[in-house]
């Protein structure tokens, strides 16, 4: 029996000429509708998403994004949804995973008898493009009656009370990419200062509500009003026995424990004792380690610094949960201080190297790493049975298809001034490659 796939893809807008182009392209080619609830724009938004063929319709905001969001899923027509934010989209290649994905599932009885809901990766990115920070969202789901958000602010897909329902884990798969979360975004939106004001009128109405306070906690962070976040935070502490969710528990302290790395707190105590109450806690985070580690190593304490980067590393690999985690962006930062601690080390050169190659497989192109690596790979010595030794490991680290990765190892052997490693790359160019280095050998040399 042929499966057939209907996907609508839905959004609430509010003043996003910037962002709706982009948001009702990404899927354009796989969606069989596009519905857009307009919130009260004044830019022109809607008259970009009628001409781009999409659906408007028009809500009055309420303060509540919950009613606004599942007002759109009452629009769409579609067996299933994408319902992702105009700053939010998936990359070209995920989009083509999305209908083949959902084919699979509706195979699946489960997942088309019960409400289900598909699990995304998703990247924050900053003001540069690049990652800032990562966690996990529910932005695909099948189109049922008992699946709606819940939640004035910080709104939650949820099933109705008494209904089951069942998630698919396709966060190796698929991922959104979120760019809404930048500063350069916050200030010229003031959305910081809109959730302030919603979840300040959440606590007052509803004091003993801690998700709320942690929210609060949150968003006052974000806007770098620290002192108040902390509040916010130490209040949610004092009652950390009404937190159910290990996830929010994790992002409290990590989020305190950066606060007081940012505000520079000078006690080692205030920032164990912050620590200490995360261990009773339970909390599974890395992020926690690395802000301890991080503050660790800005105060000179450079061994307790390391100890608590490896402790955030171990407990990366160990990490099921679904929470947002800044230290999957600083792997790079972290690898490189464990391998220039280890690499000045005596009798560490395991180590050394193995956090090398764990930076140069983020970032092949950081030319102190490599130029240490290979310094602690020769251990002075420069034979041929060493040098082949070498080019065989380089082979395991870079593309020798690319000339790029060739040209960037002539480079770092030059200035190694190990010539017997630079004529063995130079050897692996091709006759087009050689004749573009030796016309260009000083621009190589100094790049």
């Amino acid at each position: 029996m042929k499966i057939k796939i209907n996907l609508s893809q839905c959004m609430i807008v509010k003043n996003e000429e910037k962002n709706i182009r982009k948001a009702l392209t990404w899927g354009k080619n796989i969606v069989c509708e596009q519905i857009v609830v307009d919130t009260g724009s004044t830019d022109r938004t809607v008259e970009i998403a009628e001409e781009m063929g999409a659906k408007v319709f028009h809500f009055e905001w309420i303060d509540d994004f919950s009613a606004a969001k599942n007002f759109a899923i009452e629009q769409a027509s579609g067996n299933w949804i994408a319902f992702l934010d105009a700053d939010e989209y998936f990359s070209e290649e995920d989009t083509q995973k999305i209908i083949p994905l959902l084919k699979y599932l509706q195979k699946d009885g489960k997942y088309s008898a019960m409400p289900a809901i598909i699990r995304s990766s998703l990247v924050n990115l900053n003001d540069e493009g690049k990652p800032g920070s990562f966690a996990t969202q529910d932005r695909i789901f099948s189109n049922n009656s008992a699946l709606r958000y819940q939640n004035r602010i910080h709104e939650t897909l949820q099933a109705s009370a008494g209904k089951k329902h069942v998630v698919f884990d396709a966060t190796d798969r698929l991922t959104v990419f979120h760019t809404g979360y930048t500063k350069s975004v916050f200030e010229e939106t003031h959305k910081m200062d809109r959730n302030i004001a919603l979840l300040k009128r959440e606590v007052k109405e509803n004091p003993e509500n801690y998700d709320a306070w942690a929210y609060l906690g949150d968003a006052l962070f974000g806007n770098e009003q620290y002192e108040d976040a902390e509040n916010a935070y130490n209040r949610v502490i004092v009652n950390i026995k009404n937190v159910f969710s290990q996830e929010r528990k994790d992002l409290i302290f990590s989020n305190l424990l950066k606060m007081k790395f940012l505000r520079s707190v000078k006690a080692e105590a205030v920032i164990m004792n912050a620590y200490n109450q995360s261990v009773d806690c339970n909390c599974s985070t890395p992020d926690i380690e690395y802000w301890v580690g991080s503050w660790m190593l800005n105060h000179g304490k450079e061994q307790k610094g390391i100890e608590y980067f490896e402790l955030a590393l171990n407990k990366l690999e160990q990490y099921q949960g679904h929470g947002v985690l800044d230290v999957a962006a600083e792997l790079p930062y972290i690898y490189q201080t464990l391998f220039e601690f280890y690499y000045k080390s005596i009798n560490h050169a395991a180590e050394a190297v193995r956090y090398g190659v764990l930076y140069l497989r983020v970032k092949p192109y950081g030319e102190s790493v490599l130029k240490g690596l290979l310094q602690l790979l020769g251990n002075g010595a420069r034979d041929e049975k060493t040098t082949e030794a070498i080019l065989g490991f380089l082979f395991k680290l870079y593309d020798f298809t690319k000339a790029k990765d060739k040209l960037f190892l002539i480079r770092v052997s030059n200035k190694l001034f190990y010539h017997a490693l630079e004529q063995k790359v130079y050897e692996l160019l091709s006759e087009e490659e050689k004749a573009f280095f030796n016309q260009n050998k000083q621009s190589v040399y100094q790049n």
